[in-house]
C-alpha cells in the first residue's frame, strides 16, 4: 500500500461530504469519493484509490478507513473477484529438472527477432530549458525589411 503511506504526507481541505481539495508538490487534486473521480487520473489506470484518495479516505473515515478502501477500488480487486476468477485448483509448473522435452525441441536454435532500424543518426527531441520563451520565426522580406512575407511574395 505506497499510496497509503504517500498519503499520510498531504493537506486535505473539506469542500463538502464527499469531495475533497488535496494540496501536493505538484499543485492541487481535486476528489470526489462518492463518483470515484479523483483528477490525477491514477485510479483510471490502476483503478485502485490514489494517495491523494487515500488521504481524504483517512480524513473521512478515521481508523476504520482500512476496510473502506476496497468500497473506493474496482471490483476486480475484492476477494470475491479472486475466487470467482480461479474456482479451480492451480497446480504449480515443475523445475526444469523433471521437464520430458524431445530432443528435437532441445536441439532447436531459435534466432534473435528482425530489428528494422533506419539509417542515420537517431534524431533527439529536446524540450526548452525552464524559463526559456519559445517563439515562432515570422518571415522576413529581404528586399523591403518588413516581416510577414518572403522576397518571392514582396508586394513591392
Amino acid at each position: 500500500m505506497a499510496n497509503k503511506n504517500l498519503g499520510n504526507k498531504l493537506l486535505a481541505y473539506i469542500i463538502d461530504e464527499d469531495t475533497f481539495s488535496v494540496t501536493t508538490d505538484n499543485g492541487i487534486a481535486m476528489i470526489h469519493l462518492r463518483r470515484k473521480m479523483y483528477l490525477c487520473r491514477e485510479f483510471d489506470l490502476d483503478k485502485i484509490p490514489c494517495q491523494h484518495a487515500m488521504e481524504e479516505l483517512g480524513h473521512k473515515f478515521g481508523d476504520e478507513y482500512g476496510k473502506t478502501i476496497y468500497k473506493f477500488s474496482s471490483a476486480y480487486y475484492k476477494v470475491e473477484s479472486y475466487i470467482l476468477a480461479y474456482p479451480d485448483s492451480i497446480y504449480l509448473a515443475p523445475t526444469e529438472e523433471f521437464w520430458n522435452l524431445s530432443p528435437e525441441i532441445l536441439g532447436r536454435v531459435i534466432p534473435p527477432p528482425e530489428k528494422k532500424t533506419k539509417p542515420g543518426r537517431k534524431r533527439m527531441k529536446r524540450a526548452p530549458t525552464i524559463g526559456k520563451v519559445v517563439s515562432k520565426k515570422r518571415n522576413k522580406c529581404s528586399l523591403c525589411k518588413r516581416f510577414g512575407h518572403k522576397k518571392t511574395t514582396c508586394p513591392t
